[in-house]
């Protein structure tokens, strides 16, 4: 009889749970997981976009190979200045190394801004304050903003010196070197340039070879800067692609926009070798990869092609995935990350 009941009893036992399990309220599903944006992509050609959504600037991160987009990233802020881009750049003439805070020359002054990676944009830290003055001096604003190749120094000029902040928290500028003006009377030749370690570079240490070289070297001898002119020309610092050896885009001249040149400096004698002669239409923006080894170059008309760095080379069509805008004026070439 005992074990009769406890069987009848575990069988109402496990009825009972049964039922109640069965008629609850089913667990509700586990909510779909939002997808994830892609990883920020911070390397290729470093272009400044304008937007049509927002009016104004994005900073788009360009696969080199096909001109893809990778990453873009708002910018609250737009440049003023008239020529900052207008001959060859650098990626640091906008973003720093790590491609983590951006700078812009903008009416007010230098703006600084950093990444906010959740939201893809780039956000406003605060402008560098105008340089002081006395009663008696004009007013001057701080311009040319570019960052150093290491550490975290965001260099500019008042026309006057050379001045640096820390970018990661803004402070009172400090004066790095007095301007020493350029020989040449082309606008596109930069007063001063910031060597591989950071130091800044200024004419009073010009350099001179042959008819037409002029050359800033850095710490370590090597050309870090220079300008060549001869009849009918002028041309600008691209890139240093060894210790002696430079490449240069004709800005000025018969050749203006139109040719990208070698030289090199082996022997003490300028040796000039030109690689891409003049174009229809003309070369506007250039920039060179990151191996040295080719050299981009966005057209006038904003027409992509792409060169090795050798004599003799030619020219091929590039970044086919970026469609033409017919103009400079809604997409710039800055540099290459």
């Amino acid at each position: 009889m005992t074990k009769k009941w406890w069987s009848a009893a575990l069988t109402g036992a496990v009825a009972v749970l049964v039922t109640a399990c069965g008629s609850g309220t089913p667990p509700a599903p586990a909510a779909a997981a939002a997808p994830e944006a892609p990883p920020l992509d911070l390397s290729g050609v470093v272009l400044l976009q304008h937007s049509t959504q927002t009016g104004l600037d994005d900073v788009v991160f360009a696969d080199p190979a096909t001109g893809a987009a990778k990453t873009t990233l708002s910018l609250p802020g737009y440049d003023s200045s008239l020529n900052r881009f207008d001959g060859p750049a650098t990626k640091l003439d906008l973003i720093s190394p790590d491609g983590r805070y951006a700078t812009l020359e903008t009416g007010d002054g230098v703006d600084v801004f950093k990444l906010n990676a959740d939201d893809r944009r780039y956000e406003r830290t605060g402008t560098v304050p105008e340089p002081a003055r006395s009663m008696s001096e004009k007013s001057a604003k701080f311009r040319n903003p570019r960052f150093g190749p290491a550490g975290s120094k965001l260099y500019f000029d008042d026309d006057k010196a050379v001045y640096s902040v820390d970018y990661r928290q803004l402070g009172p500028p400090v004066v790095e070197a007095t301007i020493v003006p350029n020989s040449s009377s082309d606008q596109h030749v930069e007063d001063w340039a910031i060597g591989p370690q950071g130091e800044v570079l200024t004419w009073k240490d010009a350099r001179h070879a042959g008819e037409g070289l002029t050359y800033l070297t850095d710490s370590a001898g090597a050309i870090a800067y220079a300008f060549y002119e001869e009849p009918g020309a002028v041309y600008q610092f691209v890139t240093a692609l060894d210790a002696t050896t430079v490449l240069m885009s004709a800005v000025t001249g018969s050749d203006e926009h139109g040719v990208l040149m070698r030289l090199s400096l082996a022997g003490g004698t300028p040796q000039p070798t030109k690689l891409v002669d003049r174009s229809e239409p003309m070369i506007a923006k250039t920039a060179a990869a990151p191996d040295k080894a080719t050299v981009l170059f966005q057209t006038d008309q904003d027409e992509w092609f792409q060169s090795p760095v050798t004599p003799g080379a030619i020219a091929q069509p590039a970044l086919g995935q970026l469609k033409p805008t017919g103009t400079l004026s809604e997409r710039q070439l800055v540099g290459w990350a």
